[in-house]
């Protein structure tokens, strides 16, 4: 008994040690090669697709993206060394604090680049699949949660995922929606939209700033190949809080009221849970 009280004190103190060296590290990166370096954990997360997507970006357009170093596996979590970018995050209450010459000239220069990336052709296969830039499986959490899904053969096919395998009829009935909702998705489902390559999660957060100067645009692990609708409904939920910033939108991404309106009834409508494995 003795003995296991001792092993387990010099494992606790070991795990401190282990700790505090951490913790030295941290604080020496940081004020060392962390001024020029970023670190993105990316947990169990596979880095290949957002690794591959900023390099093509850095090829395709003038978009302000990191310069990636490599992908690293430390115990069992994935890493992406990148360059640091200048800037800092936009939040709501920066939003709120510019001059509207300021945010006019911040939606001017996102839309240059929301203009850029939809001027990157679609991903050189038949049916126009929607993809990652590797041609696989796309990360969306308004399509399912648990892990990337796809690639889907067309847009009906994602369309169906998103109904959770349901027709728009059934999908009603089971979820009890009003008949004018029902027609409110059938009609934005009937649509076929034009397959553009699309950032897929443009919120606050993921645009870097220096004053009225955009100097970043990262987190591109959701990006691939997507209708063309998607960039604007995605982005209305990603800071959906800020009405401000949501009203803005419409200044820099085309603007697709009844698809969002149709995904608004969707996705409150039913389990974040898919129910097919597409």
């Amino acid at each position: 008994m003795e003995n296991r009280s001792r092993l387990s004190l010099l494992h606790e103190t070991l795990l401190r040690l282990l700790s505090m060296a951490e913790n030295v590290v941290r604080r020496i990166w940081s004020v060392t090669l962390g001024r020029f370096i970023f670190v993105k954990p990316m947990g169990s997360r596979d880095p290949a697709v957002e690794v591959a997507t900023i390099n093509f970006i850095r090829r395709n357009t003038t978009i302000p993206v990191p310069r990636i170093f490599g992908a690293v596996r430390y115990r069992g979590s994935q890493y992406i060394f990148m360059t640091r970018l200048a800037g800092t995050e936009l939040s709501r209450r920066r939003w709120k604090a510019y001059s509207q010459d300021s945010r006019d000239a911040i939606i001017s220069q996102l839309k240059d680049y929301i203009s850029q990336i939809r001027q990157i052709g679609p991903p050189p296969s038949s049916p126009p699949f929607i993809c990652s830039i590797l041609g696989g499986p796309v990360t969306d959490h308004r399509l399912c949660v648990d892990r990337p899904y796809g690639p889907y053969r067309d847009e009906e096919q994602m369309n169906l995922q998103v109904r959770q395998g349901f027709s728009v009829d059934e999908f009603g009935k089971v979820f009890n929606l009003p008949q004018d909702a029902v027609d409110i998705v059938r009609r934005s489902h009937d649509i076929q939209h034009p397959i553009v390559f699309t950032h897929n999660d443009i919120a606050m957060r993921n645009i870097l700033v220096d004053g009225d100067c955009v100097t970043g645009l990262i987190d591109w692990e959701c990006s691939g190949w997507f209708p063309e609708h998607w960039e604007y409904t995605k982005a209305c939920w990603t800071d959906f809080h800020a009405e401000e910033w949501v009203r803005d939108l419409k200044g820099f991404i085309p603007p697709f009221d009844l698809e969002y309106l149709a995904d608004d009834i969707v996705g409150w409508s039913r389990s974040w849970e898919p129910r097919l494995n597409l």
